[in-house]
């Protein structure tokens, strides 16, 4: 390809608004007040804070036993069961949800979310009057004691998540449970002499009994990794409600405390009940569930069990006149286009979709969506901006519309890529994403679809995974769906955990065990390795990658002690034939892992470079799907299959959002072979996001430093180098500062990467550079078993202590 060649490839469009938050080290940080105890604050963030959604959530049966409270579209509402008619309770700027009522019923205590933070606020239902709890921590799930004269909340002021109670009159707390982690859902039992509470910590769930009277706190209910568990107590009885899964459902069952060996389950089928709340005289459960849409649904059903029945909203009342928002996405030539959109009003509220699931990016806070081509929204009047993104490479396009009274505002939005990636003979992949994970909006190759479709990308590989006992989508593996040029390719992630997570990337069966490793539960043996995962997909013709690898920006071999990655991730790649190595993940640093994938290069290892968002299609609280991607060159038709082989043969590169086509010699490009000597090289890039670093590599080494681009700038560069007798030479881009605001992508550093292009044949090696690589992997090797040791104690492992001595074998010869 010539450098004009390179430079038409990559056609030059609008500058873009951009979106991410940095942190100190991975890719993703807090957005919320750290919690001291949790390791996984994603986790934290997504399955213990709020969801907003357009339907209703959050039931609250009032205590007249006619009106129920709920949370939709970001307020309260109180909605009349005899009517159908929803009256907003709340309006502003913030995300209201989880109600509960006084026994009176004259107040309702809730958690407000500003996007960074949670207070509780209890609100007079009549003066509409608030007051605020609030500290520099989060704060959740109140619950009002049977005299009114208290609240129980959670608040993690003290390190956790631990449940509080406040004397609303004169403003004092309580510490009232101090367990490690989460503490929340608190709810009065019938008595008045006690609480029931979820308590989570690492993988168990289960609901706790407080008694007051007799000083107990004991376990009523365990489950394992499920994060939609939570509970209701009957107003009258020493009864409980709880919602808790089978598979992929989930489902309602209620628990006598004086007798809990025995559950009656209330639901059939698959639903997705969560949320389960007494009705004010304890005769029915109301309930949220999901339709073919996954629009929230409000239901019924009686508390002995039956027909659920659904509890419909008839009219949403906001309390204000209101207007339609109508919206359209095209591309450039006026083709309907799906898109991702946020909108929020003046007040920074946001919107949110009327037909669809709502997500929340927790790097900038904005809430988005996907939308096929057009919509319209009934809202408030006032004004509201608009922003719609298209996958990496489209600049945000970004309008202010004024919604008025019983009229229709309509915006039009182009948007139009960068670089045509499908025009320069490339199709686009995220190898590792999810599509369940107890999210609150419970998806399917349909849904990723329209994600797919709305970020521009030509192939998403969802993994199938574990919840200990259960198996997340398991009955997908190996399945493909596709619509037009997109692909769902469903695959496999072996959450191997302390031995490192692989994935398995076009896998037709399941790998089994699912988990292992000695923080987990005995499965029989203790003696498994990740080399036994390897060996499967080398069999089955998948491809096996380290995913999520080095957290920190740093070299890990940079210091005495060698910085942390995945236990057996340098023995299996010195060992297997076939491997890949995510470069790009939303969690972790491309700079880091690429000190280890250089490792491994200079030591002769063809390592594919992967890219994967890890995102999961059913989280309210996620970044998109293929925000970090592979791109590759394909001849023919664009299949699963077709671009995992070439991402497996490195003819591409990755990236979290800048395109970097790079060539040497004649017409060399990443997966190829160039002659040692004397070379010309050609390099074009091009990024919505700023990308000020353009470097060119060699056995690792920087050898040239460039000015990188601007966002919504196209560069081209050459220039001149003498390459050494073996190894490989490639190049990368990227910011050397971590972003504010990343959007259209949703990592904190633009990144891209090509492949190698290897020197004389693939796979071969410079001495010099091959024996100080083989010397910092033996280091590696050795740190991890003797993590390993720590770990497992006295329990003998010698399948994996053998393949770390073979490793080590092989690496000492190179180093000699």
């Amino acid at each position: 390809m010539s450098n004009n060649r390179l430079a038409s490839a990559l056609a030059t469009a609008s500058i873009i608004y951009l979106a991410l938050a940095g942190s100190a080290a991975a890719q993703w940080t807090n957005r919320y007040p750290r919690v001291e105890d949790f390791r996984h604050h994603i986790y934290l963030e997504q399955h213990e804070l709020p969801a907003m959604a357009h339907g209703p959530s959050d039931p609250a049966p009032a205590p007249d036993g006619k009106h129920i409270a709920l949370a939709a579209q970001g307020w309260l509402w109180l909605l009349d069961t005899d009517t159908g008619i929803a009256e907003r309770l709340t309006a502003g700027p913030h995300v209201d949800a989880r109600p509960r009522w006084s026994a009176d019923g004259k107040r309702l205590a809730f958690v407000r979310d500003t996007g960074s933070d949670t207070s509780i606020v209890v609100i007079d239902v009549e003066s509409r009057r608030e007051e605020v709890i609030n500290t520099p921590t989060i704060e959740l799930d109140p619950e009002f004691s049977a005299d009114g004269e208290y609240l129980y909340y959670t608040s993690a002021a003290d390190g956790s998540l631990n449940l509080w109670r406040r004397h609303l009159a004169s403003g004092t707390d309580l510490k009232v449970t101090n367990l490690r982690q989460v503490e929340r859902n608190a709810r009065r039992v019938a008595d008045g002499a006690g609480l029931l509470y979820l308590h989570g910590l690492e993988p168990h769930r289960v609901l706790r009994l407080r008694d007051f009277v007799a000083g107990t706190d004991e376990v009523v209910h365990a489950e394992t990794l499920t994060y939609l568990l939570t509970a209701d107590a009957h107003p009258g009885q020493r009864l409980i409600v709880y919602s808790a899964p089978i598979d992929n459902a989930y489902h309602l069952w209620t628990l006598d405390l004086d007798d809990p060996r025995v559950t009656n389950r209330l639901t059939e089928g698959q639903p997705y009940a969560t949320a389960p709340a007494f009705s004010a005289d304890g005769s029915h459960v109301y309930y949220v569930d999901l339709d073919e849409s996954r629009r929230l649904t409000l239901m019924r059903v009686a508390t002995h069990g039956g027909t659920p029945e659904a509890i419909p909203v008839r009219e949403w009342n906001y309390g204000a006149r209101t207007g339609t928002l109508a919206v359209a996405v095209t591309n450039a030539d006026g083709t309907p286009v799906t898109a991702r959109l946020s909108i929020a009003s003046a007040d920074g509220h946001p919107v949110a979709h009327p037909d669809d699931a709502t997500h929340f990016d927790g790097q900038t806070g904005r809430h988005f969506f996907y939308v096929d081509g057009s919509t319209s929204f009934t809202l408030p009047v006032g004004t509201y901006t608009v922003l719609a993104a298209r996958g990496p490479m489209a600049a945000v396009e970004e309008s202010t519309v004024r919604v008025r009274s019983g009229d229709e505002a309509q915006v039009a939005l182009e948007l139009s890529p960068l670089w045509d990636a499908a025009a320069a003979g490339y199709a686009s992949a995220d190898h590792h994403v999810h599509l369940n994970g107890d999210g609150q909006f419970r998806a399917d190759h349909d849904d990723a679809l329209r994600a797919t479709q709305g970020e521009d990308l030509d192939v998403l590989a969802p993994m199938s995974w574990n919840r200990w006992e259960r198996r997340i989508d398991a009955p997908l593996l190996g399945i493909e769906t596709r619509r037009g040029r997109h692909t769902i390719a469903q695959g496999q992630e072996v959450r191997s955990h302390f031995h490192g997570h692989i994935g398995l990337v076009g896998a037709g069966k399941p790998y089994a065990p699912w988990f292992f490793g000695p923080n987990n539960p005995t499965l029989g043996s203790a003696d498994l390795t990740n080399g036994d995962v390897i060996a499967f997909a080398e069999a089955t013709g998948a491809l096996a990658t380290y995913v999520h690898p080095v957290a920190d920006d740093a070299d890990p071999f940079a210091g005495d002690e060698v910085g942390y990655m995945p236990l057996e991730l340098v023995s299996d790649s010195v060992l297997a034939d076939r491997i890949g190595l995510e470069l790009v993940c939303a969690w972790t640093s491309s700079l880091g892992t690429a000190e280890v994938w250089y490792r491994l290069l200079n030591i002769g290892k063809p390592v594919a470079a992967m890219s994967g968002t890890d995102a999961w299609v059913d989280f309210h609280r996620t970044p998109a799907v293929g925000t970090g991607r592979n791109y590759v060159r394909v001849t023919g038709e664009v299949t699963a299959d077709a671009v995992l082989e070439a991402a497996a043969a490195g003819r591409g590169f990755v990236t979290t959002g800048p395109a970097l086509l790079f060539e040497i010699g004649e017409d060399a490009r990443p997966g190829d072979v160039i002659a040692a000597g004397p070379q010309q090289w050609r390099a074009a890039l091009a990024s919505t996001s700023d990308a000020d670093v353009v470097e060119l590599i060699v056995n690792g080494t920087v050898v040239e430093r460039l000015e990188g681009v601007t966002a919504g700038e196209t560069r081209s560069y050459e220039g001149d180098v003498t390459l050494p007798a073996g190894g490989w030479v490639a190049m990368r881009a990227y910011s050397s500062e971590r972003v504010d605001d990343a959007w259209p992508t949703m990592h904190v550093r633009p990144f891209a990467h090509s492949s190698p292009v290897w020197i004389d044949s693939v796979g071969s090696t410079d001495p010099a550079a091959r024996a100080r690589a083989a010397s910092d992997l033996v280091r590696a090797i050795d740190a991890s078993q003797a993590r390993a040791r720590e770990a497992y104690g006295d329990v003998a492992t010698p399948r994996m202590d053998a393949r770390f001595e073979e490793a080590r074998a092989v690496l000492r010869e190179f180093a000699n």
